[in-house]
Order: structure tokens, then C-alpha cells, then sequence
């Protein structure tokens, strides 16, 4: 262990005496340390500052939309564009949006298949657009789910309506 210390020493010394070695000692222990500080910091919470991203929203259904579609007038965490279906995809392959969701037109009678023998599931389409932005679609993708979410609540709620009734 003693002659581990000594060189350790004797390094140290030599390092000291010799201005090149020094920056480059200091160069490799800071530059990584900063490199890191403003990675982490960057990317600390990208979902903090979404507001901005233009998700287009359409309904085609034929059936029942308003809690639905109130909640997501309520939901802040995207810029919600309610369209129509076809401004809707044509603004995402523009880049007019980051991201479209269309909710077809048998979502409602597919929701409410399960009272019946032949029970469907029922889907949202999705449109996202890659080319404007790498991030965004992965951000836009968690709107589509936190719209799924709501999708989920509004089925539950509308089960137990009915089944009360």
C-alpha cells in the first residue's frame, strides 16, 4: 500500500509541474461533469412544456361523444384542434400537427357491444407525424394513451349508469 501512495505522490507532482498534462486532467474531470449537468437538465421533464404540441382530434361516431369529447376540452396537456377527420390526417401529413386521433365511426356501437353476444372492441385511430419532430411523437403518444385513459373512465362510467339503470 505504501509504494501504491508514493507513485500516487509522484504523479501528482509530476502533473503539477507540467501545464499541458494539468489542462488535460482538468479537461477530462470537468468536460463529462457538464456534459451530464445539462443532458439531465434538459431533459429533466419533457412533458412539462407540451402545451405548444397541436394534437388534431375528430369524431366520425355516430353515437354517444360528449363526456368524452368535454374532457378532453378540459385536458390541458396537449394543444387539442377538434377537426374534422379529413383536416385532421391531411394536417398531420402537412405538419400542421404533431398528431392526429380519430375516433371512428363505430366506436360507440363497438363500446357498448359488450351488452351484447358479439362484443367488439372498440379502437381510436392514431396519425403521428415523425418528420417534424423526433420527440414529438413519443410526447404525442402519451397523449394518445392519457386519451385512452379517459376513453377507459367514460366506459366505466356509462357501464355503471347502465347497469344502475
Amino acid at each position: 500500500m505504501k509504494n501504491i501512495w508514493a507513485i500516487f505522490k509522484g504523479d501528482v507532482n509530476r502533473i503539477r509541474k507540467n501545464v499541458i498534462a494539468m489542462i488535460v486532467i482538468v479537461g477530462i474531470t470537468v468536460v463529462p461533469s457538464l456534459y451530464a449537468w445539462f443532458n439531465i437538465a434538459a431533459s429533466w421533464n419533457p412533458y412539462e412544456n407540451t402545451g405548444g404540441l397541436k394534437v388534431a382530434v375528430a369524431t366520425v361516431d355516430e353515437g354517444y361523444e360528449g363526456d368524452l369529447i368535454s374532457a378532453l376540452h378540459e385536458n390541458t396537456q396537449l394543444d387539442w384542434i377538434f377537426t374534422t377527420k379529413k383536416k385532421a390526417v391531411n394536417g398531420v401529413k402537412s405538419g400542421k400537427y404533431y398528431a392526429a386521433i380519430v375516433i371512428p365511426k363505430e366506436f360507440s356501437k363497438n363500446m357498448m357491444s359488450v351488452f351484447t353476444e358479439d362484443v367488439q372492441k372498440p379502437q381510436i385511430m392514431y396519425y403521428s407525424n415523425a418528420k417534424e419532430n423526433a420527440i414529438a411523437p413519443k410526447v404525442t403518444d402519451k397523449g394518445a394513451t392519457a386519451i385512452q385513459t379517459q376513453i377507459n373512465e367514460v366506459f366505466i362510467k356509462t357501464i355503471s349508469n347502465v347497469a344502475l339503470t
